[in-house]
């Protein structure tokens, strides 16, 4: 079942853009009048996480505020969040654990159920500790306080074995799958195991994060937060798509809009089952508006009708897609040795945390 395409459309928000690592004072951003404007214009979906400080807390506010509940119903919203990694090296998938992560997220957003829970980077975790954290999931989902359990991560390779394993272990598919950064001009990864979730896995949709490759895919390079330069992009990646962006601004164009048209448009010809959902950031309402109106340069309604709420935008617009085209080759072509590179994840970093705290301990 796809619990998203008919209410959302393709599009979701997502949270991170209210995380310390990507901005200084997280908290200072008017996030409930931006989260307003981003229902004004037919958002309805937003996804975020614990690991996000304090992304949650203050979406959660924000949908907690008499502004909202009494303009939108609850049944309007998809509310999704993750739980399971603490830190950047601290992950947690145990029962009692991943329990205690949903029942603070509902009351963070006051509310009775969540409608997505994803399991959050399983690739930092083993097979059986995925296994045990969606079987937890799956019990909260019988019990209403989930409506959908899904799993998300950084390669899709291990998203796909994780999602066909619990199928195998549990008897039961996973709902969502959420990959970033691996359906963008740069890396198209996804594409190549779409056929596994949705086969062997059984998925019923499958969303792409980070369409501007976290950052990476504009003009002026990665963004700093509070955490500094946390981006994983090595030098010479950084320097081609430095490059790319000087090309497109070269021919008139801005590098971020036009990768966010490739992301939507290559994943809505993509992915035919799960409709090709993009969750896009926005911690601003004037990225907001503008990251709507580049949807609505590939994509166009699918009742025919010209302008109005985003939801409505569903299909590929062919001749936006041929015009942009030359762009994109353009951008391929000088990011060269760089298309479908993945850094690693866990990288060594992780690993020599883990040994010295094993040490340690």
């Amino acid at each position: 079942m796809n619990p998203f395409t008919e209410a959302t459309g393709r599009i979701v928000l997502g949270g991170a853009g209210w995380s310390r690592q990507l901005i200084t004072d997280p908290s200072s951003k008017p996030v409930l009048q931006t989260i307003l404007h981003a229902l004004s214009l037919g958002i309805r979906a937003f996804d975020t996480s614990p690991y996000y400080d304090p992304s949650e807390i203050l979406l959660g506010a924000a949908f907690s505020s008499p502004e909202i509940t009494t303009r939108y119903a609850r049944s309007d919203l998809l509310l999704m969040t993750k739980c399971g990694r603490i830190t950047a090296t601290s992950f947690d998938y145990s029962p009692a654990t991943i329990r205690a992560s949903v029942l603070r997220s509902l009351i963070r957003f006051s509310t009775s159920y969540l409608d997505v829970v994803f399991a959050h980077d399983v690739e930092f975790v083993t097979r059986d500790e995925c296994v045990a954290a969606v079987r937890t999931l799956f019990e909260m989902k019988d019990e209403g306080i989930i409506r959908h359990v899904g799993i998300s991560g950084y390669p899709p390779a291990v998203l796909a074995d994780r999602a066909t394993y619990i199928r195998e272990s549990l008897g039961r598919c996973v709902d969502a799958v959420q990959s970033y950064c691996h359906m963008n001009v740069q890396n198209t990864a996804l594409k190549t195991v779409l056929p596994k979730l949705y086969g062997d896995a059984g998925v019923g949709v499958v969303l792409n994060a980070s369409p501007l490759c976290m950052g990476l895919l504009r003009s002026g390079g990665v963004p700093i937060g509070e955490l500094g330069d946390f981006h994983p992009a090595p030098r010479g990646l950084r320097e081609a798509a430095a490059k790319a962006a000087e090309y497109v601004e070269g021919h008139g164009g801005n590098m971020a809009s036009l990768a966010l048209r490739y992301a939507v448009g290559e994943f809505a010809r993509a992915d035919k089952k799960g409709g090709g959902i993009t969750i896009l950031g926005g911690g601003s309402i004037e990225e907001i508006e503008e990251n709507v109106a580049t949807v609505k340069k590939v994509l166009k309604r699918g009742d025919g009708e010209g302008d109005g709420d985003l939801r409505g935008y569903t299909v590929l617009d062919e001749d936006a897609w041929r015009a942009d085209e030359g762009l994109f080759n353009g951008v391929r072509e000088i990011l060269g040795e760089w298309l479908d590179y993945s850094w690693e994840s866990p990288d060594a970093a992780f690993f020599d945390a883990k040994k010295r705290e094993a040490v340690l301990n």
